[in-house]
């Protein structure tokens, strides 16, 4: 019958494709850099609204570490890092928009711009 599934069609696979281990090693070494760098910022201005921002670059580092050790078990994966990797991967960028967020919104008080900002104080 053609409903039913034979051979390699009946075969789950958590990818795909192979990881890059030189990929992930990559975006590890630069999220530690630049992790490090707002961290160090954040203490030392003592700008904590910036907090969402850190946790975020954490989240991907998180996250690339799951990638790397993926990589390293192609072609038999095991399921949690590929967890790990996939939600700290896609969750990590909401961080990144509410601290743009919340910046931008100092941003416009600083400036003494509120007449230009969509929404309104109360």
């Amino acid at each position: 019958m053609g409903g039913s599934a034979t051979g390699d069609d009946a075969v789950f696979k958590l990818y795909r494709y192979d990881p890059s281990m030189a990929a992930a090693v990559i975006f590890i070494i630069l999220f530690i850099a630049i992790t490090g760098l707002h961290l160090y910022q954040l203490i030392r201005t003592k700008t904590w609204f910036f907090t969402c921002f850190v946790v975020g670059g954490f989240m991907q580092l998180i996250g690339y570490i799951g990638r790397a050790v993926s990589s390293s078990e192609s072609p038999n994966w095991t399921v949690k890092p590929y967890v790990v990797q996939t939600l700290l991967l896609l969750v990590s960028p909401a961080l990144f928009a509410a601290s743009i967020y919340m910046i931008l919104g100092r941003i416009i008080i600083v400036t003494n711009r509120e007449d230009c900002s969509p929404v309104r104080r109360v």
